[in-house]
């Protein structure tokens, strides 16, 4: 089965070239979809309510909603992929995006932090401080990264804290809440994406004295048959590229009743609790399998665009390095998933349940079977 699954990603990667974000839309779909099923009806009726507050909830969460697909099914799916459907196309020159009523809620800095990578380091310890941004952002409100904004934005739902950021503090309060708990779903699929934390630096190459942008810079091909793309990009589609609903559910229920990724057979997943750690798992995931401890094969996409590389000369990855980073993208989907609904849980807790004594990040959650249904 893992080799028919490796076959069919193949055979996708080597006609897929379109620049992908993060995790893509499956990804972020697929870690929605398993936060749903791990909630109570009460528990998911209490999310979407907060959902039902946002400015775009007609213009993009209701959006192309399938017949099969209940409205609270597909707002949790929606919320997902929200802060990727609001950057602005590349090609956007006409209007001002710090005007248009969708893009200006774009913040670009808000999905990674760049914490720096270096072959041949030993260590797999987070380091203190990521990387500043480079250049330097010029909105105050992106001066800042995913850890931050991943914790800042639960307790802004939690209304622990208040909303600093522009165009968030033009909203009505409860808008402004829904749009957070967009950013917490998102951000929660992102953290747990090994290359949003990872920047790799190699001083001798030029281009990569700042870093690779998390793989981004690198160029590599998924077997010899394939086209060139950039590691970054093969690591968002390695789970597929069809968002379908019916397959976005199909794949969250294969995954998450996988054995090996019962609960009780995820440590990390009781023992870490915080933003930090979960980019400390990823980044110790992109140093020992994405890049293979220093000795992946990569070309520079730069001289892939400018034609000096030719497709033959971009190194071509092992068959061994697809199934390895495959798993490793199971497991990181799922903890996403399971965290999500446990922040989730934290949330509705006084609304559902009349208590607030989930309120602290750090607290265990003990997953809850709805009543009369199946759990994914």
């Amino acid at each position: 089965m893992q080799r028919i699954q490796s076959f069919i990603f193949l055979s996708i990667l080597t006609f897929s070239c379109s620049p992908i974000w993060a995790w893509n839309d499956v990804g972020h779909m697929v870690v929605a979809r398993i936060a749903y099923d791990k909630l109570t009806d009460s528990e998911r009726a209490a999310v979407v309510a907060v959902l039902r507050n946002h400015p775009h909830l007609k213009e993009l969460l209701l959006k192309d909603r399938p017949s099969q697909a209940s409205i609270d099914e597909w707002l949790f799916l929606r919320a997902a992929t929200w802060p990727d459907n609001v950057r602005p196309p590349r090609d956007r020159h006409r209007e001002p995006v710090s005007s248009h009523s969708v893009y200006r809620f774009h913040h670009p800095t808000w999905h990674y932090a760049n914490f720096e990578y270096r072959s041949g380091q030993s260590e797999t310890t987070l380091p203190s401080h990521p990387l500043p941004h480079h250049p330097a952002p010029s909105n105050h409100a992106d001066q800042t990264n995913i850890i931050e904004q991943l914790d800042h934005s639960y307790l802004i739902v939690r209304r622990r804290e208040r909303e600093l950021s522009e165009p968030e503090l033009e909203l009505h309060p409860e808008e402004a809440r829904a749009v957070r708990m967009c950013w917490l779903f998102h951000l929660m699929g992102d953290i747990h994406q090994p290359l949003h934390v990872t920047t790799f630096v190699e001083p001798r190459i030029p281009i990569l004295q700042h870093g690779d942008d998390g793989g981004n810079k690198l160029a590599i091909r998924v077997n010899h048959a394939s086209v060139p793309r950039n590691l970054h990009s093969v690591c968002d589609d390695i789970l597929g590229t069809n968002p379908h609903f019916e397959k976005i559910n199909q794949l969250a229920e294969r995954i998450s009743h996988e054995p090996r990724f019962a609960v009780s057979r995820l440590p990390e997943f009781s023992r870490r609790r915080l933003a930090r750690e979960f980019a400390e798992e990823s980044y110790q995931a992109a140093k020992e399998t994405v890049y293979q401890n220093g000795h992946l094969h990569y070309g520079l996409w730069s001289r892939v665009e400018t034609h000096e590389l030719s497709t033959e000369n971009v190194p071509a990855m092992t068959q061994q390095w697809i199934d390895q980073v495959h798993a490793l993208a199971e497991r990181r989907i799922v903890l996403a998933g399971y965290r999500l609904a446990e922040r989730l849980k934290f949330i509705v807790s006084q609304d559902v349940y009349g208590v607030d004594s989930l309120g602290k990040i750090s607290s265990p959650t003990i997953f809850i079977q709805p009543a009369g249904r199946s759990v994914r």
